[in-house]
């Protein structure tokens, strides 16, 4: 019984410690109360690493900041940030014109945001501008309707409305969610 016990706290500690380094900037917004912790309406969690995606035609985009090369796992909107207050900070700090409610394909081209496609294996296109999503598609991200979801990770959503051929819009949800460094490291 001794031995299992042994085994069973050494299988915690290095559980705990191959985890601590995602999960040790976690802030999340509420109190605690006796029966555990209770978010307020302003609840917002994040981590060092939320990058931004969306689904299109059953190809992933990520967004990712500029011409930084060589691109690294903090190339990702989201990732290694300055600073980050809300899981949406990142998104809301492209905004570079009066209006707040929308952000515009123009203000993410100045921003140097690109919406790179994630390959069947696994890594991102980063060297090939012609995978990218195409931003003249794009009609805005609207900045009004974030959406945060209280599960034990950080995750939100937020709306892509995107040009048809046709000249209507369609909605895509784009996702920001807690990813470890060793999923985005393997990315690039």
């Amino acid at each position: 019984m001794k031995k299992f016990l042994l085994i069973f706290f050494i299988f915690i500690l290095f559980g705990d410690i191959s985890f601590a380094e995602t999960r040790s900037v976690t802030v999340k917004k509420g109190y605690s109360a006796m029966y555990g912790y209770i978010p307020t309406p302003v609840y917002g969690a994040y981590t060092s690493c939320d990058p931004y995606f969306f689904i299109s035609g059953g190809t992933k985009y990520y967004f990712v900041k500029g011409n930084n090369t060589p691109y690294t796992y903090k190339s990702l909107l989201g990732c290694y940030e300055d600073e980050k207050h809300s899981l949406f900070d990142p998104l809301r700090a492209l905004n570079s014109d009066n209006d707040t409610e929308k952000l515009t394909p123009e203000e993410l081209e100045a921003a140097g945001i690109r919406f790179v496609k994630l390959k069947l294996n696994g890594y991102l296109a980063l060297n090939d501008y012609s995978q990218d999503f195409n931003m003249k598609k794009v009609a805005y991200i609207d900045l009004r309707r974030t959406r945060f979801s209280t599960t034990v990770n950080p995750y939100g959503n937020f709306d892509i409305y995107v040009k048809r051929d046709s000249g209507s819009l369609k909605k895509i949800i784009g996702k920001v969610s807690a990813h470890t460094l060793y999923t985005v490291r393997r990315m690039f």
